[in-house]
C-alpha cells in the first residue's frame, strides 16, 4: 500500500510485477487502516509517520526522492526480484495480464502496424487495455535499469 508521495514507485512495482495499491481519493490514515487490514506493507515517504496516523503493522519510510532510488532501496532492503514478472500486471488497475490467445481478434483495437511487427499482446480482465512488449518497455527497463523480457527486441518477432 502507498501513499500519494510514492505514486510513480508505485507504477514500476505494477511493472516489475508486484501487487501495489495507493488510492488519491483516500486519506493516509485510512490507506495505514487498509494496509494493516489486508496485511500489506505501507510504503510512504513521510517521516512524520508514527505522530500522526495510526501505526502501520509493516512499513518502510523513505528517504529517496526519485522513484528509481526508491524502487532500488525496497529491492536491496526487502530483497525483492524486479527482474521476473516484469509487465504481467496492469499498471492501471493491478490485475493480472492476460495473453490473447487470437491476435487477430484485436483487430480495430490496436494499430494495424503493431499486429504486424508483435505475435503476443496481453490485456488487461479488468480496464480492457491491451499491452505489447514494444519500445515503451524497452526504453522503461533501461531507466529502471532491468533487462528487457523476451519479446522486446525487433528481430525476436516473426
Amino acid at each position: 500500500m502507498l501513499d500519494h508521495m510514492v505514486i510513480r514507485l508505485g507504477k514500476y512495482l505494477r511493472i516489475a510485477g508486484y501487487d501495489a495499491e495507493w488510492d488519491l481519493l483516500v486519506r493516509t490514515h485510512e490507506l495505514i487502516v487498509r494496509a494493516n487490514t489486508e496485511g500489506r506493507l505501507f510504503i510512504t515517504r513521510n517521516r512524520r509517520l508514527p505522530c500522526q496516523y495510526p501505526v502501520p503493522q509493516r512499513a518502510v519510510v523513505l528517504i529517496e526522492t526519485d522513484p528509481v532510488q526508491q524502487l532500488r532501496r525496497l529491492e536491496a532492503e526487502l530483497g525483492i526480484d524486479l527482474q521476473s514478472r516484469l509487465f504481467w500486471r496492469c499498471i492501471r488497475c493491478n490485475v493480472a495480464l492476460l495473453l490473447v490467445e487470437n491476435p487477430t481478434s484485436l483487430t480495430g483495437r490496436v494499430h494495424p502496424n503493431v499486429l504486424r511487427q508483435h505475435t503476443s499482446f496481453y490485456t488487461c480482465p479488468s480496464c480492457g487495455t491491451v499491452f505489447w512488449r514494444g519500445s515503451h518497455v524497452r526504453n522503461t527497463c533501461r531507466k529502471l535499469g532491468l533487462r528487457p523480457p523476451a519479446g522486446t527486441s525487433p528481430d525476436e518477432h516473426a
